[in-house]
């Protein structure tokens, strides 16, 4: 059966950086890979259209630019219409960008926020809103799919009553403890779960519910007895961006840097300001993510031995830096797709054993047990973390840093047990469960 899968995308960007993100794009990818038709409907600016389209000229695939609008009305009820180009990208991939500048400008966030909660709650839809579901739905009617692949409320509900319903499939990607609407984390991210009850209606009317980890499906049966199915993430995810190949194993035992991406107190910040105070004679690098919110980077300035790097696209600036990952998560992590990216490329990593990060980790060390967030959040809104032992942490990193021989064993075993990992998974396992979905 030959599958036409397109995706509505909720971060924005057309280059992959959050682990959410990359399995969502990678999923597509993969099925284009595999001979089907994908699409996404995403935000991005002009130039990251431009990036792509070049990119896709560079492999000899014809872009096919179509450009048309979107009509929306911006918070000061001026009408406006947003730039929306289609193309066809080096993946094979259709995607559906609407510019993303106007677009948060003329719908900001909490606007959004608001809009979504008293859609779901009472099936008002106000004019905002009305644009971006017609949109949508006028976008799939369009493409003319098998499934639609969402990971937002908005697009499972405007679904549930499209014109073509009885053709395609929904299908609900879970990425987070936060996005069910159950359990102790329901709604403690901001966005997150705006409406629990009319959520979790919709959620158990789905065709088919990926959840990207044993231990987020088993959240999701024990606290909301809620079946979904278990899929690790297309192994598209954790090849080479660019060669779609195994990536190149690192050599990093003469690299001195300790690295964490997006410090921030659900990610183990606290771990990690304890760990650079006990090794001061150890360097650190931080990357900033999405979690990292300036309150959270003061905390690190004080620390002569922490360098803070903004965000990068470029992972390869990240692996070709450090000599130990660091993934002291203290929430409950959804799986961990930058601990199986480091490992597989020789890289240790030294991680919380939170969530999904067992799974991830592949039974090498190091994997440390943490005391999780119970939900409970600080004024700011940040998760209250617990008190944390880090005796083990500063004896795994101390002895990675210093001693090279027992460094140089474990990125060689590391490397060998993601790369074992890999082959063992199902290219078409994604494939094989949309096609045999009833």
């Amino acid at each position: 059966m030959e599958l036409r899968v397109i995706l509505v995308q909720t971060a924005q960007g057309l280059d992959p950086s959050s682990g959410g993100f990359k399995a969502n794009v990678n999923l597509l990818r993969q099925l284009a890979d595999l001979g089907h038709h994908t699409a996404q409907i995403c935000y991005a600016v002009s130039e990251e259209v431009q990036l792509f389209v070049d990119r896709a000229k560079e492999v000899g695939i014809q872009p096919h630019i179509e450009s048309s609008t979107m009509p929306l009305q911006g918070v000061d009820g001026v009408d406006h219409t947003l730039a929306v180009t289609a193309f066809t990208d080096q993946f094979s991939v259709r995607n559906i960008v609407v510019d993303k500048i106007p677009w948060n400008t003329h719908y900001p966030i909490t606007e959004f926020w608001d809009d979504t909660q008293v859609y779901l709650d009472d099936g008002h839809v106000r004019p905002r809103m009305k644009a971006i579901t017609d949109f949508f739905c006028a976008q799939i009617s369009k493409f003319r799919p098998t499934h639609v692949v969402f990971n937002d409320p908005v697009t499972m509900k405007a679904t549930l009553s499209h014109l073509s319903r009885h053709t395609f499939k929904r299908v609900a990607i879970v990425h987070s403890a936060e996005q069910l609407p159950f359990g102790p984390y329901c709604a403690r991210v901001p966005g997150h779960c705006l409406s629990p009850k009319a959520e979790d209606t919709l959620l158990r009317g789905v065709d088919g519910i990926w959840t990207v980890s044993k231990a987020l499906q088993r959240y999701a049966k024990e606290h909301g007895n809620l079946d979904t199915t278990f899929l690790v993430h297309s192994t598209r995810t954790y090849l080479d961006a660019v060669t779609g190949r195994m990536p190149v194993c690192r050599r990093n035992v003469h690299k001195k840097e300790v690295g964490m991406v997006n410090p921030c107190p659900a990610k183990g910040l606290t771990i990690l300001i304890a760990l650079a105070k006990e090794l001061p004679h150890i360097n650190f690098v931080v990357w900033e993510s999405w979690g990292s919110k300036e309150r959270h980077l003061k905390q690190l300035a004080p620390l002569a031995n922490v360098v803070v790097e903004p965000t990068t696209h470029n992972t390869a600036e990240i692996w070709d830096r450090i000599r130990i990952l660091l993934a002291p998560s203290v929430w409950f992590e959804a799986w961990g797709v930058v601990v199986a990216e480091a490992q597989l490329r020789g890289i240790p990593v030294v991680s919380s054993d939170a969530g999904g990060l067992r799974e991830a980790k592949i039974g090498v060390p190091h994997c440390i047990p943490v005391k999780m967030v119970s939900g409970e959040r600080d004024e700011a809104g940040d998760y209250i973390v617990p008190e944390q032992d880090v005796t083990k942490w500063v004896e795994a990193v101390a002895r990675l840093v210093e001693d090279d021989v027992e460094y140089a064993a474990l990125a060689d075993l590391t490397r060998e047990a993601a790369a074992h990992w890999l082959h063992n998974l199902d290219r078409r396992a994604h494939e094989k469960w949309l096609q045999e979905m009833e």
